[in-house]
């Protein structure tokens, strides 16, 4: 998969708009929206809105519900962010948790599916 990027308003939270998401959790967290290099925009992008509120509020709304989907997903959803957004490999969740590759796999898939989707939804 190569590596997209979407603008605050682009964001419908379909699988690879999450897993973008995820892998910049932490920029998000810090009030910044990811920059597109090949669309370069020179002011945080919260300010072009024209509302009356401070560049760092988008991303950091999007960071936090992130989070709460994540958290919401349980054990599925810490193994997605352990792999997508701290760059764990599969293979050692599965040391970590003493399970199978193949589980591990599956359960991120699964945590993936639960996080992702306009609606959020109730505890996994």
């Amino acid at each position: 998969m190569k590596d997209d990027w979407y603008s605050p308003k682009e964001i419908k939270f379909t699988r690879r708009q999450v897993l973008f998401l995820i892998k910049n959790l932490r920029t998000l967290q810090l009030g910044v929206w990811p920059t597109d290099f090949s669309h370069y925009i020179d002011q945080p992008i919260g300010k072009r809105t024209g509302k009356k509120r401070g560049y760092f509020e988008t991303p950091v709304e999007y960071a936090a519900e992130i989070m709460i989907r994540l958290e919401r997903a349980g054990l599925d959803g810490l193994i997605l962010e352990a792999i997508e957004c701290w760059e764990k490999s599969v293979a050692s969740m599965a040391a970590y948790f003493r399970l199978q590759e193949w589980t591990i796999a599956k359960r991120r898939k699964q945590g993936l599916a639960f996080v992702s989707g306009w609606k959020r939804r109730d505890k996994h």
